[in-house]
């Protein structure tokens, strides 16, 4: 049997704590110090940490690392690490634990009706590590579960924790844009911005989702939890490297407009 701990129990240590459950050789066990659960017995040999901890911005949009690291401080070095928690890929690269992979999730968060069930029904999974650690090691104790992937890539431990960063601040572009478009029709006295939106949307290379203004909270531009936080970080980053990136700041700007509507 392979003995694996949860280390956060939020919507993604759920979900993975349910996938995990469908293996018949995994114990599975939960350690979440904030919500006061630890299902874990003393002195259990442990194989495999799972880290979904939250990963907040700090006031200036920096990642704040402090629960990815203290799990990583608590379980030391000589156990396989799959990082779930969206993270700051340069602080990981640093970091990271010898034996360290980085898995990002594609949950929808709020606007997800169903976690366990988006999760163990993902068609993608994306593997990250560095030459000493083997990722495919996680694959394999995740395959059972995960029968409907239809794409598994295996790339290294930046370009894992990178990809989350552009997803998420990709799928806040599309918001933004659309809130912007919706503002241009109803400015020049157009009606019915969503028939006209669901045509167009046909279009594969354009697609549907993110693309409802307001948004299903009911408000405009992007809220939430991940989106906000993970477009900070991620412009945090490009400047604490002294890197231009005006577009970010005009979205970041243009969403803080939008959500004061």
């Amino acid at each position: 049997m392979v003995n694996i701990v949860i280390a956060g129990y939020g919507p993604v240590g759920v979900a993975v704590e349910a996938a995990l459950s469908l293996n018949s050789n995994v114990n599975v066990f939960i350690d979440d110090p904030y919500k006061g659960i630890s299902t874990m017995p003393e002195f259990t040999a442990l194989d495999g940490v799972v880290v979904a901890v939250a990963t907040p911005a700090d006031d200036d949009g920096e990642c704040n690392t402090d629960n990815v690291d203290d799990v990583f401080s608590k379980y030391g070095d000589d156990v396989r690490y799959l990082v779930k928690s969206t993270i700051d890929p340069v602080w990981l690269a640093d970091y990271a634990p010898t034996h360290c992979t980085f898995s990002p999730e594609f949950l929808r968060g709020s606007t997800s009706p169903d976690s366990v069930s988006e999760f163990i029904n993902s068609k993608l999974a994306i593997y990250g590590s560095d030459a000493f650690c083997d990722s495919s090691w996680w694959h394999d104790i995740f395959e059972p579960a995960l029968v409907n992937l239809e794409h598994v890539h295996f790339v290294s431990l930046e370009q894992a924790a990178f990809s989350k960063y552009l997803l998420n601040t990709f799928l806040a572009t599309k918001v933004a844009f659309f809130n912007e478009m919706y503002r241009i029709y109803t400015g020049l006295g157009f009606e019915d911005f969503d028939v006209m939106v669901k045509a167009i949307a046909d279009d594969p290379r354009l697609g549907h989702s993110h693309t409802q203004v307001p948004g299903p909270d009911g408000k405009y531009g992007f809220g939430g939890h991940c989106f906000p936080k993970d477009i900070s970080a991620l412009h945090y980053l490009a400047q604490d490297h002294e890197m231009a990136v005006p577009i970010l700041s005009t979205i970041i700007e243009s969403n803080k407009k939008d959500r004061m509507e």
